[in-house]
C-alpha cells in the first residue's frame, strides 16, 4: 500500500502515477468483458485491474445515483488473538480523517453534496461504501479515494471510536439473548478466528493502539484482495475511467492468504449464566456449514421448515403457538467463508426454560426422523424463490449481492442457480441434510437466566466469562 499522499507531491511522483494509470488502462482494455446473462440477477461487467483489484460494474438507470463499494479481505477473522475488535475499529476510523481532511471536514463535504459515506467490518470482510448523486460523482469519488488511500487514524478519533464501541458492548450486557450468543460463540470457536464478536470485548478494545490499527490497515487494505463494485446511473467505460483517475495510486502486493486454523468443535455442554433477568435468553446449537457448501440451498429449505420460516416454522408452532412459551423463536445457519454456527435462539420466562428447550430439541429430532410434508416443502420453496427478487430491488441490495457472490465465489449467475437448486429440493433431500447437519446430541446449550448459578465458561485472558 502506498503511503499517504501530500497535497504538494512533487512532479516526479505525478509522472510516475500517470505512467501507472496508463498501464492500468491498457490492461483493463484487454480484460474487460460482460459476464454471462442472467434471468434474475443483475447484468455485471467484470474486469481485473493491473493492481489486482476486481472491478464489477452493473449499470442501473432507474435513479440518478451511483453506489460504489470496496470489499476487502479485512474482516474480524483477521484480528490477532487478544486484539478482538481491531478490524472493526480500523474500518470505523477510515472515514474519520485523512492526511488532508479532518473527520468534520469529511462529514461537511458529504452532507453538502447529499451523499453517504460509510465503512464497517463483518466477520469475513470489510466494506467502504459511497452513494452519491450522479452529478456529484467526481466530488464524491475524490472523498472516497482520500479516505480509502490516506486515512490518518488520529489518536483523538481512535479514542472516540473506542469509547463508542465500549459503550455499545456494555449496553449489550443488558440483553440476555446477546449475552447467550456471545457465550455460545466463545465456547464453540474458542480462540479461533470466529471465537470473538466483531466489535471485540470490553477487555480487548482498550488494548488496541494506533500502531495496531496502522499495521492492520497496511496489511489488509490492499487492492489485490479487493473488489470495487459500482452500481447505478453510470456506464461501464465511464465508471472505469473515473475509478482509474482516483485509485490509480492504490497499489500493494496481496496479503497473506487467510487459512482458518484447524480446530475440534467442543463436545455437548450446558452453560448457565446468572443474570437478574425476567426473560431468559437461550441459544442451542453447534458447528454449521460454510457458504460454499454444496448443500447450502437444501439446508435453507430444511431450516425454513424447522425454524427459519417465522410463523410457519415448526419451532414457532410448537413453542409459541401451542405452548405460549416464547414471543419469538427461530433457527439459522450463519454460513461464512469457513463453517459458522447453527443456532436456535429464543427468549422465555425463567420458569419455562426447561420446557422450551425440550420442545426445541423435540422438533430437531423430529425433522431428522420423519419426512417433511409436501405442504411444508412447497411452502418453503415458494417463499425462498418468491422472495428472492426482493433481495435485488434496490441499488444497495444489488451491490450487496454482487459483493457477496464475488467474495464467496458463488458465480455471477448465482441468483438463477439459487432458484433452480431450491426448486429441485425433494423431501428426501430435506431429511438427508437434517440428519447430516443437525445433531441434538452435540448441542452446546447456553441459558442466561436468573437464580441458577453454574457452569459458565472459565475466564481466560482473551475471552473473559460474562460477570
Amino acid at each position: 500500500m502506498a503511503p499517504p499522499t501530500a497535497p504538494d507531491r512533487d512532479s516526479d511522483t505525478r509522472r510516475a502515477r500517470r505512467r501507472r494509470v496508463l498501464a492500468i488502462v491498457a490492461c483493463v482494455a484487454a480484460l474487460g468483458a460482460p459476464l454471462p446473462a442472467t434471468a434474475l440477477g443483475p447484468q455485471v461487467t467484470q474486469e481485473t485491474l493491473a493492481n489486482g483489484a476486481t472491478l464489477l460494474v452493473s449499470e442501473q438507470r432507474n435513479l440518478p445515483l451511483v453506489l460504489i463499494r470496496v470489499v476487502l479481505d479485512a474482516g474480524s477473522r483477521r484480528d490477532p488473538i487478544g486484539r478482538g475488535g481491531l478490524a472493526h475499529l480500523t474500518a470505523s476510523l477510515v472515514t474519520e480523517g485523512t492526511a488532508r481532511r479532518s473527520a468534520q471536514q469529511i462529514k461537511d463535504q458529504i452532507d453538502f453534496i447529499g451523499a453517504s459515506l460509510d465503512a464497517d467490518a463483518e466477520q469475513d470482510y470489510a466494506v467502504l461504501s459511497l452513494q452519491v448523486l450522479r452529478k456529484d460523482l467526481d466530488v464524491g469519488l475524490d472523498l472516497f479515494a482520500d479516505v480509502l488511500l490516506h486515512p490518518s487514524f488520529a489518536n483523538d478519533e481512535l479514542a472516540r471510536q473506542r469509547d463508542a464501541t465500549l459503550a455499545t458492548l456494555r449496553s449489550q450486557e443488558d440483553d440476555p439473548t446477546t449475552v447467550a450468543q456471545k457465550a455460545f460463540q466463545r465456547r464453540l470457536f474458542g480462540d479461533t478466528p470466529y471465537g470473538h464478536p466483531v466489535e471485540g470485548s470490553t477487555e480487548s478494545v482498550p488494548t488496541i493502539s494506533r500502531g495496531d490499527v496502522q499495521q492492520f490497515y497496511a496489511a489488509y487494505y490492499r487492492p489485490a484482495s479487493a473488489a470495487v463494485v459500482v452500481v447505478g446511473d453510470i456506464a461501464v467505460d465511464e465508471a472505469r475511467a473515473a475509478l482509474l483517475r482516483v485509485l490509480g495510486s492504490w497499489d500493494g502486493s496481496p496479503p497473506a492468504p487467510f487459512v482458518y486454523p484447524p480446530f475440534t468443535p467442543p463436545a455437548a455442554e450446558t452453560i448457565r449464566i446468572d443474570r437478574p433477568v425476567t426473560q431468559a435468553g437461550i441459544v442451542l446449537g453447534h458447528l454449521g456449514v460454510a457458504r460454499d457448501n454444496p448443500d447450502y440451498e437444501t439446508i435453507a429449505v430444511m431450516n425454513y421448515i424447522l425454524g427459519g420460516g417465522g410463523f410457519s416454522s415448526r419451532l414457532m408452532n410448537s413453542i409459541r403457538t401451542e405452548a405460549g412459551l416464547a414471543y419469538s423463536v427461530g433457527s439459522f445457519f450463519a454460513a461464512g467463508k469457513s463453517p459458522g454456527p447453527f443456532e436456535i435462539v429464543m427468549q422465555t420466562k425463567n420458569a419455562s426454560v426447561a420446557d422450551a428447550v425440550a420442545r426445541a430439541r423435540q422438533q430437531v429430532e423430529q425433522i431428522r426422523a420423519s419426512p417433511v410434508s409436501d405442504g411444508e416443502l412447497q411452502e418453503a420453496k415458494r417463499y425462498l424463490t418468491g422472495s428472492y427478487p426482493l433481495r435485488l430491488d434496490s441499488n444497495a441490495k444489488i451491490a450487496d449481492f454482487i459483493a457477496q457472490t464475488w467474495f464467496y465465489g458463488l458465480g455471477p449467475n448465482y441468483a438463477d442457480v439459487y432458484i433452480a437448486r431450491v426448486n429441485a429440493v425433494t423431501g428426501d433431500d430435506v431429511q438427508r441434510v437434517a440428519r447430516q447437519y443437525l445433531n441434538p446430541d452435540g448441542f452446546i446449550e447456553v441459558v442466561v437466566t436468573a437464580g441458577e448459578r453454574g457452569t459458565a465458561p472459565a475466564p481466560d485472558a482473551h475471552h473473559p466469562a460474562a460477570p
